[in-house]
């Protein structure tokens, strides 16, 4: 981690040398070559950062050392260009006596950096040269603290653990994939989370009689995080071909390319079964590879690993299991097998407040079995009784980490441990939100890009930085099950991320271990000088949660050093107390205030202030003064504005920077200029349609990606959709056909029409490739749908009033994998016939009032996972193909009285329609 915050410090400094040397001048020179040795230094942070994991207190000494002064570089720097910014808005300095003003007036401000510059390369050379001094030259990995990391995991298949709670269905159905017969060795994948359970789910199905007599040979190996080839073919020839101690000795004396072909050979006329157990990265499965033949029929590989991109690569169509957490009841019964003596345990005879307080424990633990069990083993050495287990439950974390080599930390901190540089301040970022909270995908990409941890790509000009952020920083840290996608999906609120509650545990953990970031709870009455400490003086990120109580709440910082880079206010409330104070928290990247209301002018002022913010998000009374001052903020990347509405000041024109414009009750203006130097535009939100729509509107935008339009006429509509089209056609003019999906930058459209839109308004969109989704507010007449853009994956229409049933056509998208209808349609019948929605995976029917009637044919909707059904009352009886839809995992069905009797279990006229359907939530 430390080499991400040396990394960030060397590319402030070099931003700084590009974008402020006209302000540095003779400082240059001092700040270059701090930047050059903290490069040097990178050269052993790698291995450092490895060896202070395995407990060398020197090395974690010299680690944070290290990071101490990469700090106080970075500091230094955005100080100082604070402090020149103040003097020029002050001064009214000409552009062309800039240099000689700054000569003059900032004298003091030049000598300061340059004696604090001094100050830190003195230190930088210290720190080199005490790792020879303290004895820590020689920075490479402790080999026996990674034998003890392999013995915590547990990794032998004889020692079968007899407390096995909610595996039954994953076991059947592994065992079912393993006994099939397949012409080539197939290999079958278990994913998750460390602690998930993969390791004992396996060794189940190792155990199984069915496996056992299916099977030639068997073998078990683990690979753990520093695979060694050699260890784990020969416990793959111990356990398959079982030699005595005179073949071993000989087999021993092999090197690593004979056992290679000896484990082949042996394998190459059985039908096997091998389990390698814990694999960490697909380069070592490539050097496990060669010794698996395609062997007899039916042959077989089980990989368990933290890592859905490796199972992937892998085996690319190979078959993946990802267990469960374990719900409240299966959590308290392997607690109850872990904790209780084995008398209470099968006679059921615990008291009520027992039973209670212990439900409460498991519930700490967030479904991980892992964590139960070592709950358990530290329940199992006290007295059952409810005062015993009062005393553990008070301190759940600490108790949980009591266990053997660390506990549950330990195995969850191989993880950390395991993810590459530039991944570790994006997971420890996760560590500022509340826990079990729903973290906008799309808002943390945003605040690690204003953070500095996603680089600019200049490869490659189409690729942006929230492309990098999605389809690689948050995808693998999905993909490393670090975190998991949000299946509580709410429709208008945007995809979501959580981060288990242990994790989120590890995550604060290593994050205060390097002072990155600290959370405050729902009352501060200020951090001061009196209590700060060296600690504090380099706290760079703030999370303030706020519960439910309506306290006043006031935060302030009165400490003149302070380098806060994010301030974040997180709060379920929709009128979260102020005011904030603020004082002395200049360096601000980020400021987000969601639901912090009264936003009072003179807090306004002290914003625009903030020249280093990248991320602001205010909640803005619709008649407050906007950000007179805004062109201050000339770094701005985002600005969210909720429950504003009004005129936009000239001066957004300044902020070139700007990639994300949402202002959510809408932007009143009659001139697009203010948006036409905004190159660098993305995403334009809640614009009120006007005069601005005209030929020529959209030239600049060339990058914007996303455009929702608000109160649009036909007329406007019509106009806006030509303009979309011709200005497409026009980037396309001097470009090669095979550039047309890069040049076509609009990828989400929505409009608001007053009026009625243009029954051939979706094939009008036709030619522009990259429009994935599109959302229409207004009344149609119908839907003309003989041309549509040709990835056309969600479509949302509300209002639109259709007579026609509207699934006669749509059916026939064929990539939309997203459909809602909220009062769309006016009909009473609607169907979806055997070949319809090929791809669609998630249907929303709302408020269709009318509707009396739904056919679905069989092998209609094939990949529907998700179906929800709100207020259409009028609905008799869900639709007999619900039935051969194998893929459904839920259906929500709300305000419906008539399907709600139809559903109950068992006895529902439809129940047998949806008894297959895993999650069926009625609400009345």
């Amino acid at each position: 981690m430390v080499d991400a915050v040396v990394s960030f410090a060397v590319k402030r400094l070099g931003d700084a040398l590009i974008g402020e040397t006209v302000f540095l001048l003779d400082v240059c020179s001092q700040v270059k070559e701090l930047r050059d040795e903290l490069r040097r230094m990178r050269c052993f942070l790698k291995d450092a950062d490895a060896k202070q994991q395995q407990g060398d207190e020197r090395v974690r000494n010299w680690v944070a050392d290290i990071r101490n002064v990469a700090y106080d570089a970075e500091d230094v720097v955005d100080t100082f260009i604070l402090k020149i910014d103040a003097t020029l808005k002050s001064g009214g300095i000409q552009k062309c006596f800039i240099r000689m003003a700054l000569m003059v007036k900032n004298c003091t401000h030049f000598y300061s950096i340059g004696k604090k510059i001094r100050a830190i390369r003195s230190r930088l050379k210290v720190i080199s040269d005490s790792r020879v001094t303290y004895g820590i030259d020689d920075l490479r990995g402790n080999e026996v603290n990674q034998i003890m990391q392999q013995q915590l995991r547990n990794h032998y298949p004889h020692v079968e653990d007899d407390d096995v709670i909610g595996l039954e269905e994953h076991t059947k159905t592994l065992l079912t994939e393993l006994v099939k017969d397949d012409e080539r060795r197939c290999i079958v994948s278990v994913v998750g989370v460390g602690g998930l359970g993969k390791t004992t789910l396996a060794k189940k199905i190792y155990k199984h009689d069915s496996v056992m007599s299916h099977f030639d040979c068997r073998a078990w190996s683990s690979v753990s995080q520093q695979l060694s080839l050699r260890d784990v073919l020969l416990k793959i020839i111990k356990k398959s071909m079982n030699p005595n101690d005179h073949e071993l000795s000989k087999i021993k004396k092999l090197n690593d390319e004979d056992l290679l072909e000896k484990v082949y050979n042996y394998l190459k006329d059985k039908r096997y079964f091998v389990v390698v157990d814990d694999l960490w990265s697909f380069e070592d499965w490539n050097r496990l590879r060669p010794a698996f033949p395609n062997g007899k029929r039916g042959s077989k590989v089980l990989l368990t690993t933290r890592n859905k991109d490796v199972a992937s690569r892998a085996a690319p169509h190979s078959f993946q299991l990802e267990p469960d957490l374990l719900n409240d009841g299966d959590s308290w019964e392997l607690l109850c097998k872990k904790a209780l003596p084995k008398n209470l345990h099968e006679t059921n005879c615990h008291s009520a407040d027992l039973k209670k307080i212990g439900t409460e424990m498991v519930r700490k633990c967030g479904g991980l079995p892992l964590a139960i069990c070592v709950l358990g083993g530290i329940l199992a050495t006290k007295r059952s009784e409810v005062r015993e287990w009062e005393y553990v439950n008070r301190d759940i974390p600490s108790n949980i980490n009591q266990g053997k080599n660390g506990g549950v930390m330990g195995i969850l901190a191989l993880s950390y441990n395991d993810l590459p540089i530039h991944l570790k301040p994006c997971f420890l970022y996760l560590g500022l939100f509340p826990e079990d909270y729903a973290i906008p995908r799309k808002k943390l990409i945003r605040l690690w890009i204003a953070e500095g941890f996603i680089p600019h790509t200049n490869q490659d000009a189409r690729i942006t930085m929230e492309d990098i952020g999605k389809h690689h920083y948050l995808t693998e840290l999905i993909q490393r099950c670090m975190i998991h996608v949000d299946k509580d999906f709410i429709p208008g609120k945007g995809k979501a991320c959580r981060i288990h509650d242990l994790m989120r545990d590890l995550c604060l953990s290593k994050a205060k271990e390097m002072d990155f970031l600290n959370i405050y709870g729902h009352r501060v009455d200020g951090i001061s000088n009196s209590s700060s400490t060296d600690t504090y003086r380099r706290l760079r990120r703030c999370a303030i949660h706020l519960n439910d109580k309506p306290m006043r709440y006031d935060f302030y910082f009165n400490n003149s050093t302070c380098a806060l880079r994010s301030l974040l206010v997180v709060s379920p409330l929709s009128n979260a107390p102020t005011p904030l104070k603020y004082q002395n928290i200049k360096l601000l990247r980020v400021l987000d205030l969601e639901n912090v209301r009264d936003f009072k002018t003179y807090i306004t002022k002290e914003v625009c202030t903030l020249i280093h913010l990248r991320y602001l998000l205010l909640w803005v009374d619709q008649d407050a003064p906007i950000l007179s001052s805004i062109d201050n903020l000339r770094n701005l990347q985002t600005l969210r504005l909720k429950y504003f509405r009004g005129i936009l000041p000239d001066k957004i024109t300044k902020l070139v920077e700007l990639r994300h414009l949402n202002i959510s009750l809408g932007i009143s203006t009659e001139k697009l200029q203010l948006f036409e130097k905004l190159i660098n535009l993305q995403t334009l939100k809640n614009i009120e349609a006007g005069a601005w729509i005209k030929k020529g509107c959209l030239e600049k935008l060339s990058r914007l990606r996303k455009l929702r339009v608000l109160n649009s006429s036909r007329m406007q509509t019509d106009a806006l959709i030509n303009e979309i089209v011709s200005n497409r056609s026009s980037s396309l003019s001097s470009s090669s056909p095979s550039d047309e999906q890069y040049h076509d930058s609009l990828k989400v459209l929505s409009i608001h029409c007053n009026d009625i839109f243009d029954d051939n308004i979706i094939g009008s969109l036709s030619c522009c490739y990259n429009l994935h989704r599109v959302q229409l507010w207004g009344r149609l007449n119908a839907l003309n749908l003989l041309k549509y853009p040709p990835n056309l994956k969600k479509l949302k229409l509300y209002n639109s009033e259709l007579k026609n049933d509207p699934m006669e056509t749509l059916q026939y998208l064929p990539k939309l994998t997203f459909l809602m209808m909220k009062k769309a349609y006016t009909g009473e019948e609607v169907v979806c016939s055997t070949k319809g929605f090929p791809k669609l995976r998630f249907l929303y029917l709302y408020e269709l009032k009318q509707l009396k009637r739904w056919r679905v044919d069989q092998g209609g909707m094939p990949c529907l996972k998700e179906l929800y059904i709100h207020k259409s009352r009028e609905l008799s009886m869900l639709p007999e193909g619900l039935r051969f839809i194998s893929t459904l995992k839920k259906l929500e069905i709300c305000g419906m009285q008539l399907i709600r009797d139809r559903v109950v279990r068992d006895v529902g006229e439809d129940w047998y329609k949806v008894q297959h359907i895993p999650s069926l939530v009625v609400i009345d």
